[in-house]
């Protein structure tokens, strides 16, 4: 293991401790429904998510959601973030019909909240893309995608390299099954889900 690689387990860990220790205080000064809480509980269930640790991670954002859910209604944005996350792991879980009804109802929201044509918009897109490609559904898959393309290339620009990667992928979307993700294109939206999620520029 290279050292960069212990460090980042390193801070992974130590991340998850703080994020624990958060929850409980949250728990105990504000209640255990309290909005505040579902964020903390989202938050920890992120890095669970980044570790591999699915079960765990699922868990938690259906709490958050169901926190979320009580407190804003269905059609919040906070919804369509804990939405998107489980559709991704019980994509990752091979459960593709319950992963597609979750990415539905995030693009729905996000839609109506962001306006159609917001960046985060195009993630879960891009999901969507992922899963029906994954389901050989190619000819649902391709106009999605172009979708997302499109959104992508007008908030960071045609030349970045996540869009160009991306555009390349499109160019084989109807010559039989994508190709095994090397996690380029997952950190590529990793970052930009994390741009999105601060309001800073990409």
């Amino acid at each position: 293991m290279m050292w960069f690689e212990l460090r980042n387990e390193e801070n992974s860990a130590r991340g998850e401790v703080l994020a624990r220790r958060s929850v409980e205080i949250r728990k105990k000064t504000l209640g255990t429904d309290h909005v505040a809480v579902a964020a903390d509980l989202a938050a920890l269930a992120a890095l669970l998510d980044g570790q591999g640790k699915d079960n765990r991670a699922k868990a938690l954002y259906r709490r958050a959601l169901t926190i979320f859910e009580r407190t804003y209604g269905r059609s919040h944005y906070e919804v369509a973030v804990c939405l998107n996350n489980l559709g991704a792991i019980n994509y990752r879980q091979g459960k593709a019909k319950q992963a597609e009804h979750l990415y539905q109802r995030s693009l729905l929201i996000k839609k109506r909240v962001l306006g159609p044509g917001n960046a985060d918009v195009a993630l879960t897109l891009n999901n969507l893309t992922v899963l029906y490609k994954s389901l050989g559904r190619l000819a649902e898959a391709e106009p999605i995608l172009k979708r997302a393309l499109a959104i992508f290339a007008k908030s960071f620009g045609k030349k970045h390299c996540g869009v160009q990667a991306k555009l390349s992928r499109l160019a084989g979307t109807n010559r039989g099954p994508p190709a095994t993700d090397n996690g380029g294109e997952t950190k590529f939206l990793r970052s930009i889900n994390i741009k999105v999620s601060r309001g800073t520029p990409f």
